[in-house]
Order: structure tokens, then sequence, then C-alpha cells
């Protein structure tokens, strides 16, 4: 056992690390895409204040978000009544649509919308985004505020007109359609607080806040898309960011190409019955699962969340 000066100087350490780790300011704003650290980066909020904390140095570059936008075209479409609320589609791991073959790593059988969010399963949201015409992708897509700036930084790129087939936006691959993490971050506080979380403002730059945002939808749409995020927690996507529901976190991944890699997202908000806190994790380089998970995990669990 150590003495008290040793557990003194641990305790010092710790909190020395996670003011480092975990204090506010800093930001890069438009920064070159190598301004990212190798290690990734984890933003968050806190959902009664708006507060937003973030590493010093973390980059808010944009990048294509991957099968996070698979709960933008999930709400469109269940809002919208395009599909019936227990619609199935089969996956046997791979699909060929208008030309291209979409792949899941796994054969996940037939799934429901909840179950799909759950496991990313891009078979099922290939088939499902027949019923979306793109633009009303995008209309639903800005109504999640990703045409916007958050916290005060800038919006990535977002698409004037829909181009191409449904299928590129709602698995997160069309190159027009790039959001930052603080925008992905609101996307989730808006999921966690059913569409009235408080502006999203920077600690360090306080005349920056943005207008809170405002999103009106169905109950039925909100319990979607939250059971989906939790489910991926219990036994989907992100099953190994909290093994013992320790956070009772509601979570969706994201992978997209990034160069001759991937590049992946985690994003989210806990705890799930009373959430308190939403965060977003973007790993530079590395699938979800090998990469997104484990950082934002990382995070997660270096520091006591009240």
């Amino acid at each position: 056992m150590g003495s008290k000066s040793d557990n003194a100087e641990h305790s010092t350490g710790r909190r020395q690390f996670l003011k480092s780790l975990f204090g506010l300011g800093g930001v890069i704003k438009g920064p070159p895409a190598t301004a990212m650290p190798a290690q990734g980066a984890f933003v968050w909020a806190d959902l009664k204040t708006g507060q937003v904390g973030f590493p010093t140095g973390t980059a808010m570059e944009p990048g294509l978000p991957g099968s996070l936008m698979k709960l933008v075209g999930a709400a469109a479409i269940r809002e919208e009544n395009l599909l019936p609320a227990k619609v199935t589609f089969e996956c046997s791991g791979s699909i060929q649509l208008h030309r291209q073959t979409y792949t899941c790593q796994v054969a996940h059988g037939r799934l429901d919308f909840a179950q799909a969010i759950a496991q990313s399963c891009n078979v099922f949201f290939v088939q499902a985004s027949e019923s979306l015409a793109p633009p009303l992708f995008l209309a639903y897509a800005r109504k999640f505020s990703l045409d916007r700036p958050a916290a005060g930084f800038p919006s990535g790129p977002f698409p004037d007109i829909a181009q191409g087939e449904p299928q590129r936006y709602v698995l997160g691959l069309a190159e027009e359609l790039k959001p930052q993490m603080l925008q992905i971050l609101q996307m989730s506080a808006l999921i966690a607080t059913r569409g009235r979380p408080p502006a999203l403002y920077d600690a360090q730059e306080p005349g920056a806040s943005d207008v809170a945002p405002r999103l009106d939808l169905s109950r039925a749409t909100w319990d979607l898309l939250g059971e989906g995020m939790k489910m991926a927690c219990r036994l989907g996507t992100a099953r190994q960011i909290d093994p013992e529901n320790k956070l009772r976190l509601a979570v969706k991944t994201g992978t997209a190409p990034h160069g001759k890699s991937f590049q992946s997202w985690v994003t989210g908000y806990f705890p799930w019955d009373a959430p308190r806190h939403a965060f977003c994790a973007r790993a530079p380089s590395g699938t979800s699962q090998s990469a997104a998970v484990p950082l934002a995990r990382r995070f997660l669990f270096a520091a006591e969340w009240p």
C-alpha cells in the first residue's frame, strides 16, 4: 500500500491528467487534414447547460459521416410513413442495387429498424432507402442541423441540391455532405433531448453561442432512434464500449472511406434513461469497432461524470 504522500501525488497527477485531457478551450478552427491528432479526438456536451468540452487542440475537421446518417434516414422514412413501422428486410451479407454492391461484415438475417440501427446493417438500409427521395433526406439532414454551425464553429460541406441515389446519403458516403464533430455532437443532443437541447457553446468563446435547435418528431420516431442506439451498446456494433453497462450509453457508430483506409465515429448520449451528457469520438484511421469504439471507451472512462 502506498504512503499518504504517494496517494496525494497520484491524485494530483490524475487531476492534472484529467485537466489536460478534458480541459476546455483551444479548438483549431479550419485546420488542414493533418491537424487531427493521430490517436483521434473526443468532444462532449452538458445537456443541461449546453457547455461543450474538448481537449486542447482538437480539430473540427469535417469528414464523411458513414453510418451515422442512418439515424437521419431512419427518422425521415418513419416520420414520413414511407415504410411500415414493423417492416423487416433480410440481410444475407451483401446486396446489388443500382449497379453497386453493398456489403455487411456478417449476414445479419432478418432485421427490423431498431435492430438495423444497432447492427448498422448496410443491406437493410440500402433496401429501406429505396423509399426515400434524396431531397427529402437532405430536408431531414437540415432538421438535424447538419447544415448549420455548432457551438460557434462553421458547418462542414452541405449540398444545395441532392445528387445521385439515396443510398449514398443514408450510408454517409456523399462527398458533398461532411459534417464536423460538433455538428454530430449536436445531432446526438437532439436525439437525447427529443428535439429540445440547450444551445451548445464553447466556454472559451461565450459570445459564440448558437440558437438552440428545435426538432419536432413523433414519439414513435424518437423511441425508434433511442431503442436502436441503446441496442447498439448491448448487442450491436458498440457492444465493447461499455460491456458492464455502467454509463447506460445509447450510441451510433459509423465508418467511412478515408484515403486508402477508413475513418470512424462513435456518437451518443448517457445515461439513456435521463440524458445528461452527449459525446462524439472520431478516429482518423480504422473502423468503428477497431478504432472509434476503443477511443470513445478510453475517454468516457477516464473521467467521473456527474
